[in-house]
């Protein structure tokens, strides 16, 4: 988690240092200062010339540069990083790069390339990284190599090439990944690809490619990290790619297939034969259709530890399938079981992930009976956005066995009714995600407290009552809170009794929880608290005492009805503590100047300072533009006071006068009445 802090840290101090410095009649971004600029986005036609010598990385992109010379790059001769994407750049003239010697990535990509002269890449020491995606290339020929003897990146994506031939004319020693994705290729021949046998941990990417025929052994002998085969045997069966991929050894195999593809042939047992002769970790078939399951049809994946059969339009798994025995992360997300029993799990014994993420059948997804039970190694379970039915209650039964879970998602399902203690059967939980998920439980007691070694628990969403005290309890080791989309009590966070059973708690998120007020002290028991989010409330204050502490924390106030902050509010927000007060309405006059005096002093504790403007009358100003001068005010307000107070004075002494006369008059009165009584 310290790790964690620290990285938001940095990642706020960068956005810190970015703004905009005018080059040459062009608006650059300054990324880091002397070293990175991005002068992108203006259809300009001229490197700017006062860009810093020093100038390591610069994005150009989507300009107008439709030549490329020797000279076009002369100042930068520290260039290290450049990026032309979509300037129109057709011609590229030799020692176009001769002064960038230390240039080790060139973007080319979306340029609509004519000619690059034979000695164009001339100059780098050791250029490493060529992107040459979309540039109408229809051969490999028509790339010069010569000094491009360091190669780990070469993209060919999304172009017009319709052979690997002339591969070997490039120095591949060094090649960690090549993209052909998205051209022309039908045929793979072995002497076209034989020189691929020398590299060692190569990701090799052919997606997208409309291939008919892979000549028998055209990879035998050849170990890659990857291997992307995906879209490429939409017209033909997938046996053609095995045959051709005999004797390979690789990582990762994608055999899938896209979404908009459509009358795909079918895939059985046979056509998955090729798999015996080739090792491979991991396989997808993300959105093929298989045929006809049978307890032969993943028999060749005996080396396979993940298999991948996202939408493969499956709804069970056979009862005695061979071949599943080594598995150790299995997805079946996207498919049509009616019931988690159906995947069999029997068959995978050593299994540690499971993914029923997103189940479509018709009815839901029952998960009832404790079929999992013989998954003892399983410690990541996903069965969110699934449908799925539970019955009476919940989860002792359906999680029976599972003692080594650590992660659990079930968010996006029906309503649930737990159990006293729902989760008995899994006390190592480290993550819950129950988000978007009607809760019932008895409120008694928290349905989580034996959950001590829980650290992320998710109930967004989950229209429980959040004010209750219990709900936590037992969440001693909670590090992240998220209580998103519900709603407290008269829509005030009062009580810190709920807070005192998460003392470890890092991360809160209350945002859009209908809150119009924070009561003092409220999150006292929370001496770690490092982020909290009430975005999207109905807050019309900022109680900076709520808060155990304001030093190293980062305060998420945006989008409330805050119009005027108290300065003893803020002062305490000290270290690299930041708060983000943008979409609110705060008020740009004398009534707010003390705030606003603090806010321009203190723009290092403000997140999201752009965003953060004055509401009417004055919208879409920068606070951090507004310069109040308020002492003639105060002047005037002390004056009126002073003589507002001389004038209570001399009303009060008139009427005390009128009083007594009035009194004095009453008594004379009094007595001649008696007079003229007795004269009666």
């Amino acid at each position: 988690m310290k790790h964690k802090w620290l990285f938001v840290v940095t990642f706020c101090q960068w956005i810190h240092l970015i703004h905009t410095i005018p080059f040459s009649g062009m608006t650059c971004a300054q990324i880091v200062p002397g070293l990175e600029y991005d002068c992108s986005g203006h259809e300009s036609p001229h490197i700017p010339q006062d860009l810093p010598l020093s100038t390591q990385s610069l994005d150009f992109s989507f300009n107008y540069l439709p030549y490329v010379y020797n000279s076009t790059f002369v100042n930068l001769k520290s260039l290290v990083h450049l990026d032309l994407t979509r300037c129109r750049v057709s011609w590229v003239f030799e020692d176009a790069f001769q002064f960038q010697l230390d240039l080790q990535r060139l973007v080319l990509t979306g340029n609509p390339l004519v000619f690059i002269a034979d000695k164009a890449f001339l100059g780098p020491h050791q250029l490493k990284h060529l992107h040459l995606a979309q540039t109408t290339l229809t051969s490999l020929k028509l790339i010069p190599t010569e000094n491009l003897n360091w190669l780990e990146t070469l993209d060919f994506g999304d172009n017009n090439i319709f052979s690997l031939e002339f591969l070997g004319m490039y120095t591949l020693r060094n090649l960690k990944t090549l993209d052909f994705q998205i051209n022309d290729i039908q045929n793979i021949s072995a002497d076209h690809v034989s020189h691929l046998k020398y590299t060692r941990g190569l990701n090799l990417n052919l997606r997208g490619n409309d291939i008919q025929y892979i000549e028998p052994n055209a990879f035998n002998s050849f170990q890659l990290n990857s291997l992307d085969l995906s879209g490429c045997f939409d017209e033909v069966d997938i046996s053609v790619a095995l045959t051709g991929l005999s004797g390979l050894s690789t990582q990762v195999l994608n055999l899938g297939t896209y979404e908009t593809s459509h009358g795909l042939p079918w895939i059985s047992a046979q056509s998955l034969q090729g798999l015996c002769n080739i090792t491979v970790k991991e396989l997808s078939f993300q959105l093929q259709h298989f045929q006809d399951l049978s307890n032969e049809t993943f028999k060749c994946l005996t080396g396979v530890e993940k298999l991948d059969l996202t939408r493969a339009h499956i709804s069970y798994i056979p009862s005695h399938t061979e071949g599943m025995k080594s598995l150790t992360h299995l997805v079946l997300s996207e498919n049509y079981f009616l019931d988690i029993c159906s995947i069999s799990p029997q068959n995978f014994p050593d299994l540690t992930s499971l993914f029923l993420r997103g189940n479509i059948a018709k009815d839901g997804l029952r998960f009832q009976n404790p079929c999992l039970q013989v998954l003892t190694k399983l410690t990541y379970l996903d069965v969110s956005h699934s449908g799925i039915l539970t019955g009476a209650q919940c989860c002792s039964r359906q999680l029976e066995g599972l003692a080594s879970l650590h992660h659990l998602n079930m968010s996006y399902n029906n309503q649930i009714k737990l159990e006293d203690l729902p989760f008995i059967q899994t006390p190592q939980l480290r993550l819950l995600d129950l988000s978007h998920v009607k809760m019932i439980y008895n409120s008694s007691q928290g349905p989580f407290r034996n959950l001590h070694t829980l650290q992320t628990l998710n109930l967004s969403g989950a229209y429980t009552n959040i004010s209750d005290t219990n709900l936590l309890a037992g969440l001693r080791d909670l590090r992240v809170l998220s209580l998103h989309d519900n709603s407290f009590y008269s829509g005030v966070v009062s009580d810190s009794g709920m807070f005192k059973h998460v003392p470890a708690l890092e991360v809160l998120i209350l945002s859009k929880c209908h809150i119009t007020a924070i009561a003092d002290e409220v999150f006292q028991p929370l001496a770690r608290l490092r982020q909290v989010d009430f975005r999207k409330n109905q807050l019309v204050t900022f109680n900076g005492n709520a808060f155990h502490s304001l030093k190293n924390i980062q305060l998420n106030f945006a989008v409330n009805l805050i119009e005027t902050i108290a300065l003893s509010s803020v002062t305490g927000i000290e270290g690299s503590s930041q708060i983000d007060l943008s979409a609110n309405p705060l008020l740009c006059n004398c009534s707010n100047v003390d705030f606003i005096s603090w806010y321009g002093h203190n723009l290092d504790k403000i997140a999201n300072a752009e965003e953060t403007l004055c509401g009417p009358p004055l919208e879409n100003t920068k606070l951090r533009a507004v310069h109040l001068n308020c002492s003639n005010q105060t002047v005037f307000t002390v004056f009126a006071v002073l003589l507002g107070v001389a004038i209570f004075i001399t009303t009060s002494v008139l009427t005390v006068k009128s009083c007594r006369k009035c009194k004095n008059e009453t008594s004379v009165s009094y007595r001649i009445l008696d007079t003229y009584e007795e004269l009666q």
